[in-house]
């Protein structure tokens, strides 16, 4: 079934290449953020399994268009269907479909050990798979990042498909990659046209295209190397924010339709990939009214973006996933009680040093491990290089270069104070590496983004100009910057080198969850309790947490919550006000040795408790 979603994507941008005359790459990612909305649509009902029937109709749309095409313009059938293969036997397509199928064959034991994929974004994708559609009310498997968005997780539900009724992990690598890469076509295809677009010989030309391809696979790792062993959506966040300036400063050349359709396609992902994404979503709004040819169609792609994020929100409200950080975020806001912690100084001064002196990825590479603040300057000198090779006139550049700035410092400002007020407990960056990652994390689409959309217009301007030494300069430049800062280690590892430790990772994670863990999970895991939450009772004299976070994701689909009881203090009433707070519908008691018999025996309607066993919680009102 996967394949008719493949199939359907393929005809339809193709189709849309051909009727509005725009590349390919473009094409693509719309048609596949096109995709990824429905599938948000579908995903409330559960109906994420509908998109085959959807992609079906697709199919036989394209097909019966290609008919009447073919006899209005009196060619036959099959010179329509050439026309269909030739654009479809682009490069940037054809290089992307071999990455996918390498990058998925070589991830295809990949286990998740970042700690971030196992407190939410794999449980929440494999909670997807199961139920075909989001779980109601408190009944999201990670209540503490309950209103995080959706869009990564159901970019790899489409892959885990791979897998037929199998759930099969490391199938969510992929998808994340998918994602990732399809948003970094429109960058490509910009890169290609300007080779295209030189007098080189054929064969000189492909071979440049696919140079330009393997670069544009492994850019991202330049700024950040949490994607080689985890699915940060900060990273998706930046490429797509990265599209969505190339696609509001790319006015020129396309109908209004085409041209607004992917400003709110490209918006309505980019907020729903993760919270933060209205910030780089107001700044895009900023960016169109300093650079773009105003229309009033513009409210209509901000109303729709609008409206994709409000029903989020709306269905998180209803349902209460509120996440943890939004709450903390909230009463801090409102409560007017906030005060900076007694280590802001020393959290400045390491800040100041990630951001100057530490790499953004983790992995030490033989050639550059670029800092932030390196990136900084470089986006910067690319600008500077734009304007002295004539690529943009002096009233482009300095707009550019006062969003670019202003953007910057608003961005490196909100996240120093997000770590003195949400992450003010995390002593962990009470160090420059570790504060050096962050940064280069959660500013990703500052530099990611900014780098993404200079390269692209360069590239669009090269193309127009058509000058040798220019392309020449900026092109080496720009394969100099991509080969000699990439995070190989990172890659290598990503590819090949983890299965070293594939067995290792297994045991540890099963070391995690362990003996009493799986007990708990055998327990819950009847499609009665799919998409239900369970509150676990826990001895209270031992701290669990982490432990539990593991236990959860092997859970999913089930929804557990966790409580600690004490004998020698809780009483029926106090364990009852318990479950009550928890909003759980069912309860469980680990318990070895009996001692919590007389806690819950009176919350049994037949008296009859037994520990180990799940239980109906009367009364129970969510």
């Amino acid at each position: 079934m996967f394949w008719i979603v493949i199939i359907a994507l393929l005809l339809v941008f193709a189709r849309m290449a051909r009727a509005y005359k725009e590349n390919i790459p473009d094409t693509l990612a719309i048609s596949f953020a096109g995709l990824l909305m429905i599938m948000y649509l579908l995903a409330f009902f559960r109906g994420l399994k509908a998109i085959f029937f959807v992609s079906a109709i697709a199919i036989v749309y394209v097909l019966v268009r290609m008919i009447i095409d073919s006899r209005s313009s009196k060619s036959s059938l099959a010179k329509e269907l050439s026309e269909y293969g030739r654009l479809l036997a682009d490069p940037a397509v054809i290089c992307a479909g071999a990455v996918t199928v390498f990058v998925g064959f070589m991830t295809r034991q990949q286990v998740f050990t970042w700690w971030d994929d196992i407190n939410y974004w794999s449980s929440d994708a494999k909670q997807l798979f199961f139920l075909g559609g989001f779980p109601g009310k408190y009944g999201n498997v990670s209540p503490e990042f309950g209103d995080y968005p959706p869009i990564p997780s159901l970019a790899k539900w489409l892959f885990l498909q791979l897998g037929g009724k199998e759930y099969t992990e490391s199938l969510q690598f992929l998808g994340y990659f998918v994602l990732c890469l399809i948003f970094l076509l429109p960058m490509l295809s910009r890169v290609e046209a300007a080779i295209e677009a030189t007098d080189m010989k054929n064969w000189c030309k492909m071979l440049l295209k696919v140079f330009a391809s393997v670069c544009t696979a492994i850019f991202p790792g330049v700024f950040n190397g949490i994607i080689y062993y985890g699915t940060p959506s900060d990273i998706t966040m930046a490429i797509v924010y990265g599209a969505l300036l190339l696609s509001i400063y790319d006015q020129a050349g396309h109908g209004k339709g085409f041209y607004y359709v992917r400003i709110g396609l490209f918006t309505a992902v980019l907020l729903l990939t993760k919270s933060v994404g209205i910030e780089w979503a107001l700044f895009a709004l900023i960016f169109y009214i300093l650079m773009a040819n105003r229309d009033k169609l513009m409210w209509l792609s901000v109303l729709f973006a609008g409206a994709s994020y409000g029903s989020w929100l709306l269905f998180c409200f209803i349902n209460r996933r509120v996440a943890k950080l939004t709450g903390a975020g909230i009463r801090m806001a409102t409560s007017g009680t906030y005060t900076a912690p007694d280590n802001t100084i020393d959290k400045m001064r390491y800040f100041a040093e990630g951001f100057l002196f530490q790499p953004m990825h983790s992995d030490h590479n033989l050639t550059i491990d670029l800092s932030t603040g390196a990136a900084v300057i470089i986006i910067f000198g690319v600008i500077i290089g734009m304007y002295l090779l004539s690529l943009l006139g002096k009233s482009e550049i300095k707009k550019i270069a006062l969003f670019t700035l202003i953007t910057g410092i608003l961005t490196y400002a909100i996240v120093f104070m997000a770590h003195i007020s949400l992450f003010q407990t995390e002593d962990q960056y009470l160090d420059a590496y570790a504060m050096g990652i962050s940064i280069a994390r959660y500013c990703a689409p500052f530099t990611l983004g900014s780098i993404y959309f200079l390269v692209s217009i360069a590239f669009n301007r090269l193309r127009a100009k058509s000058g040798k030494k220019q392309f020449a300069i900026f092109g080496i430049a720009c394969a100099l910057f991509v080969l000699l800062c990439a995070d190989y280690s990172g890659m290598a590892k990503y590819l090949w080198g983890y299965k070293a430790h594939i067995a290792e990772n297994i045991t540890y994670n099963s070391d995690m969850v362990g003996d009493d863990g799986k007990e708990i999970v055998e327990a819950v895991s009847d499609k009665a309790y799919w998409g239900k939450r369970i509150v676990v009772f826990r001895d209270g004299h031992e701290s669990h947490w982490v432990h539990n976070t593991y236990i959860s994701k092997e859970a999913s689909p089930t929804a557990l919550v966790y409580a600690a009881f004490l004998t020698e203090e809780d009483t029926s009433d106090t364990i009852r006000q318990k479950m009550l707070e928890s909003h759980a519908s069912y309860f469980y008691v680990e318990d070895k040795d009996g001692a919590s018999f007389d806690l819950f025996s009176e919350l049994v309607p037949s008296g009859e408790f037994e520990p180990g066993r799940v239980y109906k919680i009367e009364g129970a009102g969510n």
